[in-house]
């Protein structure tokens, strides 16, 4: 029987183990900011694979190369990553630097649970990455290499994945199909087969590597619904999972509006009907493709006991108030939900109200497990107030440029000319924020659609191109629009205001998270409009319902310049959808993997490639004999045919034979080539079943192996010369 012995050259797959590891940030794409931070990740990779890989070449030690891999990564972070109490980098990997490494560890733990996805780089977060990716790289490498598993040593790699499968977020299908290639070569390296199967199952490996990923890339895009290209597919998620939520425009809405859709965030209750939304926070910033938060230097005013609201009321109707109790749950911001009008606050704590963002924030507490109650007038907004406003928009209007200001990404002269199109009857603000808004709504011209996300560098004129998206591509069009009239308007970020579990107590879920546009009337304040259909909203607000205050569209806009359509009933409001279902047709941006890591992995595979071959050949062709196991194999297809032993012989079965091949050739083997042959098979047999192995060396086998074969060869030679005499 053959024994099963590793390929002669494992330690290939260590590279391929570092490549899969590096490959496997990508699938934090949308909890991190990729950036040139990765080098620092890929250079202390590398390093740690190449100490493995030399020390596996110097060493049959199993436990070694991980050892001193492990040291050299250390001395390296050390160099990268320690600061001493002033703030100097540490050199040599002492105690108290060690610590400090420790510390600047720690330091990034401490950053990412309190910051936004995407997370922006620091020092602290790049040491904890760095320092989690080399111990993923060393438990995979190790299985791997050193215990020939490396089907265990795939689930470390999938580690990194994991996250996008949880939390269905969408990152790069290029990144995720190289690591899975790069684990089914370190597969196919590091499987052990006999030698005599070796060659032929490790060509099948590497052939059924490229037949597995070329399945991958033709039929997976149709088998997953037409999902595409650059993103991998969103699971289901358990509804029971309770995670922390906080809101960025990038990732959270868009996830909150899928994955997250149960998760409880706030509950609250009122004696008076529900806010239709709760407000976080606004913002101005717009580059053409996202919205940046703009920094805070005052804290404002506190917060508790006054009216709050952006301009000066001098009363209120006291027969309109409601109050509203509220209970944060697992929502982690600076910002404190409020509903968008007039409303006082009875809040504990150092919290501060803005009114230039009409925010209520704080600089050292969160809301998560805040309980506070708020007084409001959910109807203080009417849309006769709205179009009074009129002579104070011609005299008196908000003049900060910043509400009016259109990134030179975004194509101004194609927003202008729609918008003025829409509303070239329109007569006041309020008539032109109801254009837009009708004109946005309406599900004949644009869909609504979880699974995109703004792409190029102008995300207006791409909505525009292809009308679909969600609730952040409709508020951010209508804030260009209206600024294309010179109306202020920006963005604002919060939630929508729930369902009702009981009579007055409400419930808010991630699946609420949403954005809207905010436009400025004087005398008035901040007023909110809903362009993002009822899909998800629901009805707009009621002094923005455009069945009840009809906006003057021109027909021929709404139509295509077609007859006008027949009157249709009003939409009615619809609850927000539990379990939003995600629509397959669009393809998502996703991170690309960068060049330079390309052709770090080209050059790791090559000079890998090029250090074995240059082993080989510098020790010769008796060096492919690593064992008594090569050495025999060589034996048996270098003796003649009749001389071959079958592969279920035992090694002294096999001895007997050749030397019974010998004798029906010749006189056969002289009493010197029996003893060689016997002793070339109990070192087989040793190395196959004792313990200890074999203990002749490899070299003296190889002289006992050509000792026979000079001897089989000769009588085979003699047998002939005699037929033919």
């Amino acid at each position: 029987m053959s024994r099963a012995t590793p390929t002669r050259a494992p330690w290939l797959a260590t590279p391929l183990i570092a490549l899969a590891t590096f490959l496997g940030l990508y699938g934090l794409s949308t909890m991190l900011e990729m950036g040139p931070w990765m080098r620092t990740v890929a250079t202390v990779l590398a390093a740690a694979a190449a100490v493995a890989v030399v020390t596996r070449l110097l060493s049959r030690s199993k436990v070694l190369p991980t050892l001193l891999a492990a040291l050299a990564s250390a001395v390296l972070m050390v160099s990268l990553f320690a600061r001493d109490d002033d703030g100097g980098s540490q050199v040599l990997p002492t105690p108290g630097a060690l610590a400090d490494l420790g510390r600047a560890v720690r330091d990034g733990v401490d950053y990412a649970a309190t910051t936004v996805a995407p997370a922006p780089a620091s020092l602290g977060l790049t040491a904890l990455i760095t320092s989690a990716a080399v111990a993923l790289f060393l438990v995979a490498e190790h299985i791997g290499v050193s215990w020939r598993a490396a089907a265990s040593a795939g689930l470390v790699l999938l580690i990194p994945w994991l996250p996008a499968v949880i939390f269905q977020h969408r990152v790069s299908s290029a990144a995720l199909i190289a690591a899975i290639v790069a684990w089914l070569l370190a597969l196919a390296l590091t499987r052990q087969a006999t030698t005599a199967q070796r060659r032929p199952a490790l060509a099948g490996a590497f052939a059924a590597t490229a037949a597995t990923m070329a399945t991958v890339l033709l039929v997976a895009p149709t088998a997953l619904g037409g999902l595409g290209w650059g993103m991998i597919p969103r699971f289901e998620t358990p509804s029971s999972l309770d995670a922390a939520t906080r809101l960025n425009l990038d990732l959270d809405l868009r996830t909150s509006l899928t994955t997250n859709s149960a998760t409880p965030v706030i509950v609250y209750s009122t004696s008076g009907r529900k806010p239709d939304a709760l407000k976080l926070f606004a913002l101005t910033d717009f580059d053409g493709v996202r919205w940046d938060r703009e920094d805070v230097d005052q804290p404002g005013i506190g917060a508790e006991g006054g009216l709050l609201w952006p301009v000066n009321i001098d009363s209120w109707q006291d027969g309109r108030r409601q109050r509203i109790d509220v209970q944060v749950l697992n929502l982690v911001e600076n910002n404190v939900p409020l509903p968008p009008a007039p409303r006082t606050l009875d809040i504990d704590g150092p919290w501060f109200y803005d009114s230039d963002r009409d925010e209520v924030r704080s600089a050292d507490q969160t809301t998560r497990e805040l309980a506070y109650s708020v007084v409001t007038d959910l109807d203080y907004i009417q849309p006769r107030d709205l179009r009074d406003a009129q002579d104070q928009v011609d005299t008196e209007d908000l003049v900060d440029p910043r509400y009016v200001t259109i990134s030179p990404a975004i194509d101004e002269g194609r927003v202008r000319d729609l918008t003025a199109e829409l509303t070239q009857e329109a007569t006041t603000r309020y008539d032109q924020a109801m254009a837009i808004q009708q004109y946005l709504r309406d599900p004949s011209q644009f869909t609504y659609d979880t699974s995109v996300s703004p792409s190029g560098g102008d995300a207006v004129s791409t909505f525009l191109d292809d009308r679909t998206g969600y609730c952040v591509q409709f508020a951010t069009t209508m804030v260009m629009m209206a600024r294309s009239l010179d109306i202020p308007a920006r963005m604002a970020v919060g939630f929508l205001g729930g369902s009702a579990t009981e009579a007055d107590t409400f419930v808010v879920q991630g699946g609420d998270a949403h954005a809207w546009p905010e436009l400025w009337f004087p005398d008035v304040g901040w007023v909110r409009f809903e362009p993002t259909p009822a899909v998800q909203t629901g009805a707009p607000p009621r002094y923005a319902d455009p069945f009840v205050n009809a906006p003057p569209v021109p027909q021929d806009v709404l139509d295509g310049g077609q007859a006008p359509a027949p009157t249709q009933a009003p939409l009615a409001p619809t609850t927000p959808p539990q379990d939003v279902e995600v629509p397959t047709g669009t393809v998502e941006e996703s991170p690309v993997v960068p060049e330079w890591v390309l052709v770090l992995a080209a050059a790791a595979l090559v000079a890998g490639a090029g250090a074995w071959w240059w082993l080989r050949r510098s020790r010769g062709v008796s060096a492919a004999a690593a064992s008594p196991e090569d050495v025999w194999e060589r034996l048996r297809e270098d003796l003649p045919e009749p001389m071959r032993w079958a592969d279920a012989l035992t090694p002294h079965e096999a001895a007997e034979h050749v030397e019974a091949g010998v004798r029906a050739v010749g006189s056969g083997l002289s009493g010197a080539g029996r003893e060689t042959l016997t002793r070339l098979a109990h070192a087989v047999a040793d190395h196959r079943y004792a313990p200890d192995g074999a203990a002749t060396p490899v070299s003296e086998l190889e002289q006992c192996a050509d000792a026979v074969l000079a001897e089989a060869r000769q009588a085979a030679v003699s047998q002939e010369a005699a037929s033919r005499g």
